[in-house]
């Protein structure tokens, strides 16, 4: 143990190894926070399934079970691809495995999606954070930085690429389609510009334990706030973009200024929400994929002390 005049607390040396199963674990943690947070508004958990009638949270249980030992083989190769620039090889063996991933997914649900988004975000974010650790830089801000120099690149290659397709007449998915109708670049763009949405919603989530509020009630501000902040093409795909930009806006934004996340037994502002996405089958899934990775850098905030030796 030494100490390094930068910190405020001791720095502690780990292997690598090691590095890589806290972050892992750090993960598997925040995607099964994720999944038992109630009441979510339009969103599966554990109370129902909001707009959802193909899936229960035991399926995304049954998901995040599965992806659970692939998280720390993410962390690792940041490590390893650390010091390195992003066409060194690090993105292309996150996607390699994020492939895998998918596979083993679609395997554990029956053929459900219940996880698709996560494994893009949170596989970047993993990889990330072990190349900051790797080169002992280690704080939020400095990995959504590192996840935007990663991906940059290869999401504006992405972008042109759904052009060109939409140009050729070629078949496009939902997200593409939205992406040439409105410029609206979802989970891509997001993750590209460093991932703001996630900070914003970390900070609202730090505001909120600072001011009595326990881990439940933050959890919810913080995705209140993503629902806010993020393009999220789920709702725009399932009820249209005037009404992600109208009524969803209003309503979501009522539900925050109403819900005291102080008071863990005052559901109503969140119940409300959540019936009204349902009758437009409106579902957050980008926010919920968005907060499981702020669930992540919150909790893995312990190892900014920590250094690869």
């Amino acid at each position: 143990m030494n100490y390094d005049g930068a910190h405020t607390k001791p720095r502690v040396a780990v292997k690598a190894k090691d590095a890589a199963e806290a972050l892992g674990a750090a993960a598997a943690l925040a995607s099964l926070e994720e999944i038992v947070l109630s009441p979510k508004p339009g969103l599966v958990d554990p109370s129902d399934s909001g707009s959802h009638d193909d899936m229960t949270w035991t399926t995304f249980l049954a998901s995040a079970s599965a992806l659970a030992p692939f998280w720390r083989a993410q962390a690792m190769d940041g490590i390893i691809y650390g010091n390195y620039k992003p066409s060194d090889g690090l993105l292309a063996k996150l996607r390699l495995r994020g492939k895998e991933m998918e596979r083993t997914m679609f395997s554990a649900t029956g053929g459900v999606n219940a996880h698709k988004g996560l494994i893009f975000a949170l596989s970047l974010l993993l990889g990330a954070a072990g190349s900051c650790l790797a080169r002992g830089n280690y704080s939020p801000s400095a990995v959504c930085a590192r996840a935007g120099e990663i991906i940059a690149p290869s999401a504006e290659e992405d972008l042109r690429s759904i052009a060109a397709k939409a140009g050729n007449g070629e078949p496009l998915t939902h997200g593409e389609k939205i992406f040439i109708e409105h410029g609206i670049g979802g989970i891509r763009s997001e993750a590209a510009a460093g991932f703001p949405s996630l900070l914003a919603a970390l900070g609202e989530m730090e505001d909120a334990l600072s001011g009595g509020a326990g881990m439940r009630g933050a959890t919810l501000c913080a995705l209140l706030r993503l629902m806010l902040v993020t393009e999220d093409t789920n709702v725009i795909h399932r009820a249209g973009i005037e009404f992600w930009r109208g009524e969803y806006m209003e309503k979501t934004r009522s539900a925050k200024n109403n819900f005291d996340p102080a008071n863990p037994s005052d559901n109503a502002p969140l119940m409300e929400l959540n019936k009204f996405l349902s009758k437009y089958r409106a579902s957050p899934g980008g926010s919920a994929d968005l907060l499981a990775c702020t669930l992540f850098i919150y909790r893995s905030k312990m190892l900014d002390n920590i250094f690869i030796s």
